[in-house]
């Protein structure tokens, strides 16, 4: 467990975030995404560019369980199959996750990644650099490597631009190339909008 706690200020940007999500009927925009479904999509389904076989995946920052119902929907038409999990920091979101997907309701967590506790490890982690502050992405990156992916398991890191505000993505294969770990492959998407890079346990 990490010896210290996410800045207040950064826990309620996160719940300012969650009340957001919690307003919006669409689930893409209840996962925080304004492009609509195609592109959507385009900017999500990359993902699974890292992930080319059966898999249980974690997405840590889970919200409304949509990108995760996507991913299995997704693989499923690829021809294999993904198990979800998820963890969130914002109970109702994870309410909502756990109805979208039933079957997987065990599945899914109310936490802080930061600090949270995995039940197990899974094949696939998935997390978005700005889960954390960045003074904090380093350790909250190693952390994920070392208790939460499975040995032989692979860690996706994605990061979002803003097409309507002409903001690139946050360069997440220079900064895991930047903390010594090998980039597998990554990805970017878009105008570029979204970026995708891994790295194996």
């Amino acid at each position: 467990m990490p010896d210290t706690s996410l800045p207040p200020e950064f826990i309620a940007e996160l719940r300012e975030l969650e009340r957001h999500y919690l307003a919006a009927e669409d689930p893409i925009v209840g996962s925080g995404f304004h492009g609509g479904p195609e592109r959507w999509e385009a900017e999500r389904r990359p993902i699974l560019d890292a992930v080319d076989r059966d898999a249980d995946l974690l997405d840590v920052g889970c919200a409304n369980g949509y990108l995760l119902e996507c991913l299995v929907a997704w693989a499923a038409e690829d021809g294999y199959a993904i198990v979800p999990h998820g963890v969130d920091i914002g109970e109702e979101l994870v309410a909502r996750a756990r109805k979208r997907l039933p079957a997987f309701a065990d599945n899914l967590h109310v936490g802080n990644a930061w600090d949270w506790e995995p039940p197990r490890r899974y094949d696939v982690v998935y997390t978005i650099w700005d889960c954390v502050p960045a003074d904090y992405l380093e350790a909250f990156v190693r952390r994920l490597l070392d208790q939460f992916v499975a040995p032989g398991g692979r860690f996706v890191l994605g990061a979002y631009g803003s097409r309507s505000r002409n903001e690139r993505p946050f360069d997440v294969a220079s900064f895991l190339k930047d903390i010594g770990l090998e980039v597998v492959d990554h990805r970017l998407v878009g105008a570029p909008t979204a970026a995708f890079s891994w790295v194996d346990a």
